[in-house]
């Protein structure tokens, strides 16, 4: 694709702890192309931001210097560009434009870093995030709701409530980083093939979500283990299996509650986090609707953009 100044009006960048992408905007604020990197802010060396996005962009756009480029995620964190505080909940499209980081880039363009979110649940117990807070605000102005509950599958799944415009709670489980750890470090996935894509799962995962529910983790976990010496599972299943269980504890909780109240549950990511996740709550009864993690993005920084333009106004 030729892309040049005049198709391209702003930049959108989601720069996390282990991957980069950035979108090209154009003037009614619909995606020209985008481009991914796996260069998330580890791989950053210290003082190196600007350069770093500087050679990413120059190898992609040909003229990118008077772009303005919004930003968020972990770009601004303490081990990012810049430390953004995380602004306490409830938080709502404001709030978030109001306290975001503005600067001028070397190259002279300007530069929006918006902050994180944090939650004060019990006494001196938090919860954070960065970057989700932009799918949320997204999403709400794409279901065209001011209240509703979510769930943004990941490395570190995020349970969020949406109550009257503003993000009012949410809570972290690890459960995509437990099962990294869990299939690659113990002796639970040792010598074992890779994870059937979602489309996949089958009768092991729906076991392992059940198995879950009941009694603690690191009891029900061993299950891994003896079902595979007893032939219950087989090695093809294990992984499987394991998966359904972090998740199904993971939604333990929740599950009691949604089908009580009969809510609605969202469901923020990609297609292939998601799928396991809806599989999951049709086992659970839980009524509930996927929405695609790039689009909450995108419209959540349109309508950040707005807010800060008029505010420079």
């Amino acid at each position: 694709m030729n892309l040049n100044k005049r198709e391209i009006s702003w930049l959108i960048i989601d720069w996390g702890t282990t991957n980069f992408r950035v979108f090209a905007m154009d003037a009614n604020n619909d995606v020209v192309d985008k481009k991914e990197e796996k260069l998330g802010l580890l791989q950053v060396k210290e003082g190196g931001f600007a350069k770093q996005l500087e050679e990413i962009l120059s190898g992609w756009l040909a003229e990118f210097k008077s772009l303005p480029i919004f930003m968020a995620g972990m770009v601004g964190s303490k081990q990012g560009w810049h430390d953004v505080n995380y602004q306490a909940t409830p938080v709502d499209l404001i709030n978030l434009a109001s306290t975001a980081y503005q600067f001028l880039l070397p190259w002279g363009a300007s530069a929006v870093i918006f902050p994180g979110v944090s939650h004060q649940s019990n006494g001196d117990q938090y919860d954070v995030m960065r970057g989700e807070e932009i799918q949320l605000i997204g999403l709400s102005y794409l279901l065209e709701s001011t209240s509703f509950l979510s769930i943004l599958p990941g490395t570190h799944s995020k349970h969020a409530v949406m109550k009257n415009g503003k993000l009012s709670s949410f809570s972290t489980y690890m459960t995509g980083e437990l099962y990294s750890i869990l299939s690659q470090y113990s002796i639970l996935g040792r010598g074992l093939s890779e994870l059937p894509q979602p489309h996949e799962l089958g009768k092991a995962f729906i076991r392992g979500l059940n198995e879950g529910q009941s009694g603690l983790l690191s009891n029900a976990l061993f299950l891994v283990r003896t079902h595979r010496l007893f032939n219950n599972l087989s090695d093809d299943q294990v992984l499987e299996y394991l998966s359904g269980m972090l998740i199904g504890k993971e939604l333990s909780a929740l599950k009691n509650t949604m089908n009580e109240t009969d809510e609605h549950l969202y469901l923020v990511g990609s297609e292939n986090l998601c799928r396991s996740y809806q599989l999951a709550c049709s086992e659970f009864g839980i009524k509930n609707t996927y929405v695609n993690g790039d689009d909450c993005f995108i419209k959540g920084m349109i309508e950040l953009k707005k807010v800060i333009n008029n505010v420079k106004k």
